[in-house]
């Protein structure tokens, strides 16, 4: 029998599942390229740096991060940030510099609008 390729926890496939079907409710791409980066394995996903996320956003923006979000830098302000997981030191900074951090299951039942959006790669 060959050996499984990609990812076999159940949690991640459903949430991949679920982010498809939105992708094709809602005839956004945002959705499935979202799905596709989480469909990787796990050595090639994104991980992005506070410092990074920082970077890219600006004030009250939301960002999905497919992947983790680790610790390192600062946040200098306001922003939303979806993730599928977080160190726990970064999840202290966000808190601390008066940001949120959500999964991105609570950010596809949230109401954002999606154009306001961002992947950080």
């Amino acid at each position: 029998m060959p050996k499984r390729i990609g990812t076999t926890d159940p949690n991640l496939l459903n949430l991949i599942n679920m982010l498809k079907k939105k992708s094709a409710e809602t005839k956004t791409s945002l959705w499935k390229t979202v799905a596709q980066k989480l469909e990787k394995p796990r050595r090639q996903r994104v991980s992005a740096n506070l410092s990074k996320i920082n970077r890219y956003s600006k004030q009250n923006d939301v960002v999905v991060v497919p992947g983790s979000v680790l610790s390192s830098g600062n946040l200098n302000h306001s922003v939303t940030i979806a993730a599928l997981k977080f160190s726990e030191t970064a999840k202290e900074k966000i808190q601390s510099a008066k940001c949120k951090y959500i999964t991105i299951e609570e950010l596809l039942d949230s109401n954002f609008e999606v154009k306001k959006i961002k992947i950080i790669t």
